[in-house]
């Protein structure tokens, strides 16, 4: 998860987005405290890395990694009608990385 709004909310969102044994990137300083969730963090081994340092150009470079294929995001692209079947396996630990709905079957 690479979190580059310095804000808060958006700090708060991502690391309770960040998978089992993920790595959570903070580009950035928001006013204010960052409550870290603790025990979400350690029960599900979350690494949290992050830089103060830096520019809008370093953070374009960030992001041309991505749109150059060298971070890769393991993601299953589901129906809408399988949203049982995926409860079911998030219920029961069976989802690896990401399930996205698709709606543009419905």
């Amino acid at each position: 998860m690479l979190i580059t709004a310095p804000s808060l909310p958006a700090f708060e969102q991502g690391v309770r987005m960040t998978r089992k044994h993920g790595t959570y990137v903070l580009v950035g300083i928001p006013p204010g405290e960052f409550p870290t969730p603790l025990f979400a963090v350690v029960a599900n081994c979350i690494t949290i890395r992050g830089s103060f340092v830096g520019t809008r150009r370093d953070m374009a470079e960030a992001l041309a990694f991505a749109a150059d294929g060298k971070v890769k995001a393991d993601i299953k692209l589901q129906p809408l009608s399988a949203i049982n079947k995926i409860f079911e396996r998030l219920e029961h630990g069976d989802v690896l990385s990401r399930v996205v709905l698709d709606f543009s079957g419905s």
